[in-house]
This record gives C-alpha cells, structure tokens and sequence, in this order.
C-alpha cells in the first residue's frame, strides 16, 4: 500500500538506498577501486543492519536492483550516483508515489514500482512537469500542511509556484524557509514536538506552541578541510581517488560540512525514531516525550552526505490527513517563514 501524510505515524513499508556492487568499480585502477570498495563494503553492512532491525518490527523495507553496470553509466562514460538517497528523487504525497528526477536507462526500484503498479496503486512518473522542479528533501508533510522551503527552489521558483496553486486545492501550503534541504535542518519527531539545527532557532509561524530541541550549534563539521570524508587517511589523503571524486563523481558527495545529521533522523512512530549516532543531550529530551532513539551508525555518512531520513523512503504509513492546526483555516498558500 502507498500511504504517507506524516512523517512521525507509525512506519509499515519504506525504501532504504543503497550502492552499486562492488564489481562495478573493476574497470577503474584500484588506487581508485580500492577506495570505493571500501565505500560500498561499510555502506552496506550498516544498511543491512537496519533493515534488519526494521524488519524486526514488522516494517517491510524495499531495496533497488543492479541487473547490470550498463543501466547507469551516464553519457559521459562515468557511473551515475548509485540510489543511496531515495529522498532526493522520489516523494510520497498522501496515496501518490512521484518518480521525479530518474534519467537512467533503467529505475533500480522498476522491480518495486511495478508490483505497486500490478496491485493498481497510484504510481506517477512526470515528465516536464512543475513537479519536477521539486526538491523532495525540502518538503515537510504535517497531514493538512505542507511545509516548503524557499532557498532549494529559489531558481525554479515560477515553475514551483504553479505546483503550490495546485496543492493548495487539498492544502494548506506553507511557504517556509529553511535554507536548505528541510529534513537537514529540522525533524518534526511527533506531534508538538521538534528537533532542530542551529540553522533554524523559529517556528513561531509555520509551527507555534511545538517544542523545540535545539542541537548545541557546535555540533558541525565546518572545520573539516574539503566537502566529504572518510575518516580513513589512506583513502581522505588519496590523490588519485579526490581527483577521480572532483572530476567524475561530484554530485556523488554533497557537502557534509553543512549537514547536521543529529537531526536527520528517520521517525519509525512517535515513540521510536532512529538516529546515526548517540547524542546524550537529545536522547535525553527525546526519553522525557516517551521516544525512544535506537542509534545506528552510517559510518560513510560524510561521504555520501546523508542521514536516515536521507537514505529511505517512507512508502506507507498508519495515517490519514488529519489537521493539527484547526484554527488555521481554509485550504490556501500562506507564507510562515519563522
């Protein structure tokens, strides 16, 4: 089933990403296969381990499919970034699943998207569409609101706007502003309750009386000498494979310098969430409202540049478009940018 209006109702089927095989790097000098190898080996021993913890819990967690190399080697020759981040490119809106950006000659979740479609599941695929200029990553779903971010979109904002008249036939939009992707900056973790970045300290406006959580600002990688890491010297310091990165796979990393991933979190109900590392403070706060943080580390994080909520998907959850903010009125596009 594809329904999802929260991002905090109880979770009961979700994408979670993943990287390419590691035969995929053979054709590449190992002083850069090496690297990458070492890449896909983490990234896919701690996606596994929380699918396996999820499944646990009941959760059905879907993954992509590699048939084969040739399905995503780009014009260029070079190798596309693998479907670690699902969140980037694909949204869940109500009973609606929105394939947005694919390009590849195959979509790794075909196999997924048509069971949905056989179950006859609403499964859409737009093309030159206002749509398409969304960036998924900006958009916060509160069941009757929508929270959208102005900065991701500032260069597409006309196209943008003609998507928000049309939401805002079913609902209340609310035009925000986060200065970036909103799941980086802020995690609404259960009614009336936020955990946010130094990024954004307000929400008197777009959400007045909630609780907020304000991760110590401190907390960042600004320091940090280039856009991703390792933290392993011999690949952080490895020349041939930073030059490989910044010539042919620089859309792969992002800049985890900017990216506060305490906040970046994946909420399986409003009492459990998941986290990619312990931070004391949080969980603390996080225990006196009865949730619980079950920490489990993504040791290539500031690589890829992402967090739980970054690396899924949320395809389907216990919930229906209810209004947490009655008084709010009708359905319409207002601005609460605090």
């Amino acid at each position: 089933m594809i329904n999802s209006n929260f991002g905090f109702t109880p979770l009961r089927e979700v994408w979670l990403g993943d990287c390419y095989p590691e035969s995929y790097y053979d054709h590449l000098p190992n002083q850069i296969a090496d690297p990458f190898r070492l890449i896909t080996e983490w990234t896919k021993k701690d996606l596994t381990q929380l699918q396996q913890f999820l499944e646990s819990r009941g959760i059905v967690v879907r993954r992509p499919k590699f048939e084969s190399i040739d399905n995503f080697i780009n014009r260029q020759g070079n190798l596309n970034k693998p479907p670690i981040t699902p969140r980037d490119h694909y949204l869940v809106l109500g009973k609606t699943l929105y394939s947005l950006h694919n390009d590849l000659v195959q979509d790794p979740w075909q196999a997924v998207i048509d069971e949905y479609l056989v179950l006859g599941l609403d499964v859409q695929s737009p093309k030159n569409q206002a749509i398409n200029c969304l960036n998924p990553p900006s958009l916060v779903r509160i069941g009757c609101d929508l929270y959208i971010d102005t900065e991701t979109h500032e260069s597409t904002w006309g196209f943008i706007s003609e998507l928000l008249v049309q939401w805002a036939k079913e609902y209340r939009v609310n035009i925000n502003n986060t200065g970036g992707h909103s799941d980086g900056v802020f995690c609404p973790v259960a009614p009336g309750v936020i955990v946010s970045s130094h990024y954004k300290t307000d929400y008197s406006q777009s959400f007045p009386g909630w609780e907020t959580y304000l991760v110590d600002p401190t907390v960042n990688n600004f320091t940090m000498p280039k856009n991703w890491s390792l933290n392993v010297d011999s690949v952080d310091t490895n020349i041939a494979f930073s030059d490989h990165i910044n010539r042919h796979a620089s859309d792969w990393v992002g800049n985890f310098k900017e990216t506060v991933f305490e906040v970046n979190m994946l909420v399986i109900d409003q009492h459990n969430v998941i986290a990619t590392k312990e931070h004391p403070k949080l969980f603390k706060f996080l225990e006196s409202h009865g949730i619980t943080a079950h920490a489990f580390d993504f040791r290539c994080r500031s690589f890829w540049d992402g967090g739980w909520h970054c690396l899924t998907l949320d395809i389907d959850r216990d919930d229906a478009r209810d209004d947490l903010f009655p008084d709010r009125g009708d359905n319409g596009v207002y601005w609460r940018l605090k």
